[in-house]
């Protein structure tokens, strides 16, 4: 199992995805075994979870960036008012 993050909207967002070996190779499954939320909802799900890798899982989120939030634009960038 691994960690994919995706870009929705300026927000990361994690899912758990599967793997398996094809020919001695890892390969991803196009499946999605469950959708974690943004970074504090993964945390806490993953920390509650009975995941047999769920120390590695949980670095891999802790790991990224936090996700943008409600201050920043679309381009990650605080908001600022323009000068008066």
């Amino acid at each position: 199992m691994f960690i994919r993050i995706k870009q929705v909207k300026g927000n990361s967002c994690f899912y758990l995805m599967q793997s398996q070996r094809v020919e001695g190779k890892p390969h991803p499954v196009p499946k999605t075994i469950a959708y974690l939320g943004n970074r504090d909802r993964a945390i806490s799900r993953l920390e509650a979870s009975d995941y047999s890798a769920k120390d590695k899982l949980l670095s891999q989120v802790r790991a990224a960036t936090p996700s943008v939030g409600k201050n920043h634009s679309k381009r990650g960038r605080p908001k600022q008012n323009p000068p008066a």
